[in-house]
């Protein structure tokens, strides 16, 4: 349940997620804006709007010192390695929001009946300092998509221009400085807390502008860094790919191989079978990797299986076929020889 607070004023204010008037003096985040609705019209948003939930403090200060955009009501954080106990008392919160298609975002605030509503409030009457939301979510150089919303923060040097509240162009410091601290003596700040929260208000915009320029240039380390990761990953997967493919060629080159050795036996058992064989048949039972070789193999074999095949002298022509041909013996009579050619023809 969200502490009960009294309200000073309530602020309506709207700022362009696209119109970038600042010059060197905000994120440059390039917002998609179907991501912004869905942060805003979120359960999570909604619920927090409900329940007064959203708080929003001065300056972002408190949220980086604790670290956490979300801030209990006492924190305990190091400052120079020492610890430091920060009681969180809002100074505003967030009771409405919302965003058209042309990008503009459009805010209510209640200013909280607190030392830093106070100063909120003064700095609202004096035109000095304006809204920063607080957001979580994916952030890069080509597109910013936020997920979380947790409420505004009033801070010196916001990163979106009102547009309906723009800051007053002041001749000089002292000028916004006497404007500042004549709202807060209406506030009921003295004399001297006034002039303490003025010299603070420098403080805090410079250290805001550090802390804007920091936080951007880690965004893009990390997106740097996320490039770089991916650059990795797409060297290992070439170099996974180089392997694989090595590996292939050796599996090829040892298949090839074996092939060679393979039709090797083969030619040596069938150059010892009694019969005549070309080389079309020879590649055809070494291989066998089609049909047509399956069929020449079998036709082969059908051959083989016939009567006539079976009456002749196959032993006999073998042995023949082993013994050394005498020096003066009368040439061999080649119709005995049986050609394996004229034998598939016959039974095709």
């Amino acid at each position: 349940m969200a502490p009960e607070f009294k309200t000073l004023l309530t602020h309506t204010d709207r700022f362009s997620l696209f119109n970038k008037v600042r010059i060197g003096k905000q994120n440059n985040r390039n917002y998609i804006l179907e991501a912004v609705k869905r942060m805003i019209n979120s359960p999570e948003t909604r619920e927090g709007l409900r329940l007064g939930e959203l708080y929003g403090y001065y300056g972002h200060s408190r949220r980086e010192l604790a670290k956490n955009v979300e801030l209990p009501e006492t924190a305990v954080v190091m400052v120079e390695g020492k610890p430091v106990v920060l009681d969180n008392v809002p100074g505003s919160r967030t009771i409405s929001i919302s965003v058209d298609d042309d990008g503009v975002v459009t805010h209510t605030e209640e200013i909280l009946d607190t030392p830093t509503g106070r100063i909120i409030a003064s700095m609202l009457e004096s035109r000095a300092g304006g809204w920063s939301w607080v957001t979580t979510g994916r952030d890069s150089p080509a597109a910013s998509i936020p997920t979380g919303f947790f409420g505004f923060d009033y801070v010196t040097m916001p990163n979106f221009i009102s547009m309906d509240h723009p800051a007053a162009m002041r001749e000089s410091a002292d000028d916004r400085d006497t404007a500042i601290t004549e709202a807060l003596i209406k506030q009921k700040f003295t004399e001297d807390d006034a002039t303490n929260i003025v010299k603070h208000y420098a403080d805090l915009s410079h250290r805001e502008v550090m802390f804007e320029s920091i936080q951007r240039i880690e965004e893009l380390e990390t997106a740097q860094l996320v490039a770089a990761g991916e650059l990795l990953d797409k060297d290992r997967q070439l170099e996974e790919q180089k392997t694989m493919l090595e590996s292939l060629k050796n599996i090829e080159s040892e298949q090839a191989t074996k092939t060679r050795e393979r039709m090797a036996m083969f030619e040596r058992v069938l150059d010892k079978l009694p019969i005549f064989t070309n080389q079309r048949q020879r590649d055809a039972i070494a291989n066998m990797n089609t049909e047509e070789d399956f069929a020449i193999v079998d036709k082969l074999f059908e051959s083989l299986a016939s009567p006539a095949m079976r009456t002749l002298p196959v032993e006999q022509i073998t042995t023949s076929a082993q013994q050394p041909k005498p020096r003066n013996a009368e040439p061999v009579d080649k119709s005995s020889i049986i050609n394996f050619e004229s034998t598939t023809r016959h039974f095709g």
